[in-house]
């Protein structure tokens, strides 16, 4: 009888919790996709990263003479896929959109 008290305030606090959880975690991704700018350096970008203290999670391409490349912020939580899409050119930020997709239990659950 103890353990199942002790499971449904579990779940009571977890369904406090994630909620909580998840507007704070999309708002640090939305605040921080809103101060990119065209045309603002990697150096700049990278200090909002850490100003703002969201995880960068890929940076794709070659940055180096005028190469494209692509780079991912996203929130903390594992099973949420919001966040910014930043794309640039050379040592610039030319675009930074927010992208929003649901996980699907087939998607966890996919190894292949």
């Amino acid at each position: 009888m103890k353990i199942l008290v002790n499971l449904i305030q579990l779940a009571i606090i977890t369904a406090i919790i994630l909620p909580v959880l998840y507007i704070w975690e999309t708002d640090k991704v939305d605040k921080f996709c809103k101060k990119i700018e065209p045309g603002i350096t990697q150096e700049k970008y990278l200090d909002l990263v850490e100003q703002h203290n969201v995880k960068l999670t890929e940076v794709v391409g070659d940055g180096i003479l005028g190469g494209h490349w692509h780079a991912t912020v996203k929130t903390h939580l594992p099973l949420l896929q919001y966040h910014c899409q930043t794309k640039g050119v050379s040592k610039l930020v030319v675009t930074a959109d927010i992208v929003k997709s649901l996980v699907s239990e087939t998607d966890v659950l996919d190894v292949n």
